[in-house]
């Protein structure tokens, strides 16, 4: 195969390929996304012949040695990348040949970085070049990485920079998961023959039958399980055709590419993993930084945007070292998410009201420690043996001292008083009880400090639009509370559509769901060309409840 690609030396060449795939297997960490198979040998070759023909004056063991470090950097996890460079600085001594670059590409894609308001950091210029190489060799791509990773946006910011280079890129993204496997690929009905086309299927046919030469990308977001994952095999390998039940065969034309983003690939088989190049984002290869930059970039006072930086500094790191090892929370909650929880937060206090802008710097770190205080310690846990509150309530007291709270109680129990701008206990903000005589002796509803809280914060989140999720044990008052605060809003301004979830709970019901909604909105629009009277709703609300309780599949996904 060197031979076929225009390699000389392949023998020694040969021994040294297989040897580092057969140590990179044996000394290596076990990762479900790595593959040292045929396949994945095949693909670097296809680079390395490449790289050679590109620049066919140089020496034959550096093309290798780039060919195999470029190609297999994007797919390794971080704590075996010292492990892997040892490797191949093992079997390639002395040879330190520069990663091929596109300095124009790069510039371009900086530039759509910045215009889609992101951060073009060195660690996320780098995973969107890495991307745009995999998908210049292989047609199917798995995007691996955590929640918040920044996987998307890696897609978001190439797709965008195809666009500046006047290449029409489509992308059509959807959740394989959100519907059948039937409603996906397609069927048969096994009563009358006809045959109902399935949303991938359209899509795909729809896809190749358009004629321009521009990226067409179908993503598919979501976990992978071997329930639909296999029916892509032979999308996936060499034959790129999908062959339904009908016998219809859609090919995948050249310009068609498989982007899968997902979370791990426990589910899926060896078979499915050779088929596809990988791209992993490593949790540490963005952080919170570029979130939070961004976020302040969004702010348009200046002095707040210089205060935020240094409070972020200050507070964020010796927040997070401490959370990683510290506490308990109610469910498992990745950094990233705490950290824009935080910004949510700051972003609906420090409004003009609260903070004009000439305020000072302690008026402003006094809105950041108590979003703080909430975005990272409330969600900690408490069982019969120790409250996590009071624990985080205590380190946080002896770490940072330039914010005084009490003396008495937690951090949880004061608010900021919008006038006098200090530390108030929530007491103060318990409304005293009048038992109404018309209503039955079941249906009042008592605030207490707990209560007050918790709707102070659901008050704050949903004015400003951000989703909330309400954690904890049955029987804790989750859907009192949030039925409290449904029925207590303007029915003008809110349409609220409530969907319980329960262990029979799936995608077709919630289709059903959707399609009353759509049958009300075409009654409504309806109501409009009869020109009767009717209501101009402005948000809709959708209250779901019971997301545990769903059945989990095979696969342990919901």
């Amino acid at each position: 195969m060197l031979v076929a690609e225009g390699f000389i030396d392949a023998r020694l060449l040969a021994r040294k390929f297989i040897t580092l795939y057969t140590l990179c297997k044996e000394l290596l960490s076990k990762q479900d996304h790595y593959d040292w198979g045929l396949r994945a040998i095949k693909s670097v070759l296809v680079v390395a012949g490449s790289l050679k023909r590109g620049d066919p004056t140089r020496p034959e063991e550096q093309v290798l040695m780039r060919a195999l470090r470029d190609f297999n950097i994007p797919k390794i996890v971080t704590d075996d990348l010292p492990v892997f460079m040892g490797l191949i600085g093992d079997l390639f001594p002395a040879l330190d040949v520069p990663r091929k670059r596109d300095l124009d590409f790069e510039q371009i894609v900086k530039q759509s970085i910045l215009e889609l308001h992101l951060q073009p950091e060195d660690s996320f210029v780098l995973k969107i070049i890495q991307l745009e190489e995999i998908l210049q060799v292989r047609h199917s791509v798995f995007v691996v990485g955590n929640a918040g990773t920044g996987k998307s946006q890696v897609m978001r910011s190439l797709k965008s920079t195809y666009l500046k280079l006047k290449r029409k890129a489509i992308v059509i993204d959807l959740d394989p998961k959100a519907v059948t496997c039937d409603e996906l690929f397609g069927v048969i009905n096994p009563a009358t023959r006809e045959w109902k086309d399935g949303l991938f299927s359209t899509i795909m046919r729809d896809l190749a039958n358009i004629s321009h030469d521009g990226p067409k990308w179908i993503v598919l977001d979501g976990d992978i399980d071997p329930m639909w994952i296999e029916s892509l095999n032979t999308v996936m390998d060499d034959n790129k055709v999908l062959t339904l039940a009908s016998n219809e065969r859609i090919p995948l034309n050249p310009t068609m590419r498989l982007l899968f983003e997902i979370s791990h690939l426990r589910t899926a088989t060896p078979a499915t993993v050779s088929r596809a190049g990988i791209l992993y984002i490593n949790p540490a290869d963005l952080g919170w930084n570029p979130v939070v930059a961004s976020w302040i970039e969004s702010r348009e006072v200046q002095s707040e945007k210089a205060n935020l930086l240094i409070l972020f500094d200050k507070y964020l790191p010796a927040c997070l070292e401490k959370l990683r090892t510290g506490f308990k929370k109610i469910t498992p909650i990745p950094e990233i998410t705490m950290v824009q929880t935080v910004l949510y937060l700051m972003e609906c206090l420090l409004t003009p009201v609260n903070a004009p802008a000439d305020s000072p710097k302690e008026l402003y770190e006094l809105y950041f420690v108590f979003t703080c205080v909430w975005g990272f310690g409330g969600t900690m846990f408490q069982d019969q043996l120790v409250d996590y509150r009071v624990e985080f309530s205590k380190w946080w007291v002896n770490e940072f001292k330039s914010v005084k709270f009490p003396s008495q109680g937690t951090v949880f129990d004061y608010y900021i008083d919008s006038e006098s701008k200090r530390f108030m206990p929530w007491t103060e903000k318990v409304p005293s009880f009048e038992l109404d005589s018309e209503l039955p002796l079941q249906a009042a509803f008592v605030h207490t400090t707990e209560t007050i809280r918790l709707r102070y914060f659901i008050d704050l989140i949903l004015d400003f639009g951000r989703p909330i999720m309400l954690a904890g044990n049955a029987g804790t008052g989750k859907s009192v509370l949030m039925w409290e605060k449904l029925n207590n809003l303007n029915v003008e301004e809110y349409v609220i559509q409530a969907v319980p979830f329960n262990f029979y709970t799936n995608s077709a019901m919630l289709q059903v769901d959707s399609s009353i909604k759509h049958d009300l909105q075409a009654s409504k629009d309806h109501l409009k060309t009869m020109k009767l009277p009717h209501r101009e709703y402005e948000k809709n609300l959708h209250a779901t409840e019971e997301h545990s309780k769903q059945r989990v599949d095979d696969y342990c996904v919901c």
